[in-house]
C-alpha cells in the first residue's frame, strides 16, 4: 500500500514539474519575442529599406519615425521626391508594412502596405515576383501640385491599379481604373475663362505597356462641358519628349460659358450635327497640337 501511494505522489510531482517547465519555457519564448521586437534597431531596418528602394527605383526617399509593429510589421513616414515637373514631394504618413498573411503558405510571398497621402488612403500588396495591386481613395489632387503652376486641377482621386515590374524607366505593364470627382480647373482666368470652372467627374480606364499609356475610356460628365474619347500617350524622359495621340469629343452643355464656346470656335473645328466637336490632339505634352 505504501509503495502504491508513493508512486501516485511521484507521478503527481512529475506532472507538476512538467507543467512548471512548460510554463517557464512559454514565458521564456514570449519574453524573448517581445524583447527582440521592442529592442530591434528600427532605424537600421529603415536605412536598409530606403537604400534598397532607392537603388531599385531611382527615387530620392527620406524616412522618419521608424518603429516596429506588433506582431510582425514595420511602420514609418516617407518623403518621396518624384522629380517630376509640377509635382510636390509626396508625404506618405503612417505607412505600415506587414506580411500579407494569405500569402504565407503560397509560393508567391507578398507584403501589405497601408499609408495616408494627401488626405486620402493607399492600400497595396506587392509580391516578390514584382506583381502588385493598389487601391487609392480620396487623394486630394491639388495638394500634390506646386503652387506656382499657372494651371492646376483640384478634385479627389480614387481608383485601382494592377501591374508588374513598373519602375521609373517604365519597363513594366499594368492596367488602371481611376475616377476624379468634383473637378475644378484653376487658373483659366488667364485665358478669359471663368475663375470657377467646374468640370464635374472624370473616369479613366486604360493600360500601361512599357512606355505607352493606352487610354481606352475617357469620360467627363456633370460639368460645364462633357467629354469622351481615348488614345495613346508615349512617355519620354521629359514633357517635351512625351508624345500625344488622342481623339476627343467635346460636347457643350447648357451651362457652357460663351467664352469657352468662342475658344472652341477658334480651333477651326466645326461642330457636328449634335453640336459636339471632334478634336485630334497630337504633338507633345509640353506643346499639344489640336486639329
Amino acid at each position: 500500500m505504501s509503495r502504491w501511494i508513493s508512486s501516485i505522489f511521484n507521478r503527481q510531482r512529475f506532472a507538476g514539474n512538467r507543467r512548471l517547465f512548460l510554463l517557464c519555457l512559454l514565458l521564456f519564448v514570449v519574453s524573448g519575442f517581445f524583447s527582440f521586437w521592442i529592442f530591434f534597431p528600427a532605424d537600421v531596418l529603415q536605412r536598409r529599406l530606403l537604400q534598397s528602394v532607392s537603388q531599385q527605383t531611382g527615387l530620392q526617399i527620406e524616412g522618419r519615425n521608424a518603429a516596429m509593429l506588433f506582431p510582425l510589421g514595420f511602420g514609418l513616414d516617407l518623403l518621396i521626391s518624384p522629380r517630376v515637373p509640377g509635382l510636390t514631394d509626396l508625404e506618405l504618413t503612417e505607412l505600415q508594412i506587414t506580411p500579407a498573411w494569405s500569402s504565407l503558405f503560397s509560393a508567391t510571398k507578398k507584403v501589405h502596405l497601408v499609408a495616408t497621402l494627401a488626405g486620402g488612403k493607399i492600400d497595396a500588396e506587392v509580391a516578390r515576383s514584382g506583381q502588385f495591386s493598389m487601391e487609392i481613395d480620396a487623394i486630394d489632387l491639388v495638394s500634390l501640385q506646386q503652387l506656382d503652376l499657372p494651371y492646376r486641377v483640384s478634385g479627389q482621386l480614387t481608383g485601382q491599379l494592377e501591374g508588374e515590374n513598373i519602375s521609373p524607366d517604365m519597363t513594366g505593364r499594368g492596367h488602371f481604373s481611376l475616377s476624379l470627382k468634383d473637378i475644378r480647373i484653376l487658373g483659366l482666368a488667364r485665358i478669359g475663362l471663368p475663375v470657377d470652372f467646374f468640370a464635374g467627374m472624370l473616369r479613366l480606364e486604360g493600360k500601361l505597356t512599357q512606355r505607352r499609356i493606352s487610354l481606352e475610356k475617357v469620360i467627363l460628365t456633370g460639368g460645364v462641358l462633357e467629354l469622351s474619347g481615348g488614345g495613346n500617350i508615349l512617355i519620354g524622359e521629359t514633357a517635351e519628349q512625351s508624345r500625344l495621340n488622342l481623339n476627343i469629343r467635346l460636347h457643350p452643355t447648357a451651362t457652357t460659358p460663351d467664352s469657352l464656346r468662342d475658344l472652341l470656335n477658334m480651333t477651326g473645328v466645326r461642330p457636328t450635327v449634335d453640336g459636339s466637336y471632334l478634336l485630334r490632339v497630337g504633338g507633345t505634352v509640353a506643346k499639344p497640337i489640336v486639329r
